[in-house]
């Protein structure tokens, strides 16, 4: 293999690169699964979570919430743009930390990172987003929501290990061990 392609393998084994890599496919993964689900869900569930979440996504509403704390305020358009950039890094950091989380415990990868995928949506969803208040409590929403939510977190879950799996076996074609 050429030194080029070595180097560019061992720029993949470092941790933020691998961690924004594994990040950003899993995040896609996420995005992916959870809007084909809304947009194939009955029109009254879809009502029925926008108006109890106040036409804001969760991630809108914690840009509204640091706006409001450095005393600004967004428009709709700037809270929407700021929002889903806040999801995207929210993504790409949790990616980091799975990378960080594989590297100190291999075993975190076991099931093909359908644990780790329930427990980010455990995690994330159902107790910080409410307690955050950036929606309501889980009671609020249908069981259906609820499974979009779990569904699309597993995705991330396995995205996120298929990617560092992919990205170990690129590192043993260089010759290099791979570090997560």
């Amino acid at each position: 293999m050429s030194s080029l392609a070595q180097r560019g393998a061992g720029l993949l084994d470092s941790l933020p690169v691998k961690g924004l890599v594994v990040g950003w496919a899993a995040t896609k993964a996420l995005d992916g699964v959870s809007t084909y689900l809304y947009e194939n869900e009955d029109v009254r569930t879809r009502i029925s979570e926008n108006i109890v979440r106040r036409n804001r996504h969760a991630y809108e509403r914690a840009v509204e919430q640091m706006a409001e704390l450095l005393g600004k305020s967004l428009s709709r358009r700037q809270r929407k743009m700021y929002g889903w950039r806040f999801h995207k890094a929210f993504g790409l950091l949790g990616g980091l930390q799975y990378v960080a989380m594989r590297r100190r415990n291999p075993r975190i990868g076991a099931g093909m990172g359908l644990l780790f995928g329930a427990a980010f949506f455990l995690f994330a969803d159902e107790i910080l987003v409410p307690l955050m208040r950036w929606t309501p409590g889980p009671r609020a929403f249908s069981w259906k929501v609820h499974a979009r939510g779990a569904v699309a977190h597993i995705a991330y879950g396995v995205a996120a290990e298929a990617t560092a799996r992919l990205l170990d076996r690129a590192s043993l074609l260089t010759g290099r061990p791979a570090l997560a």
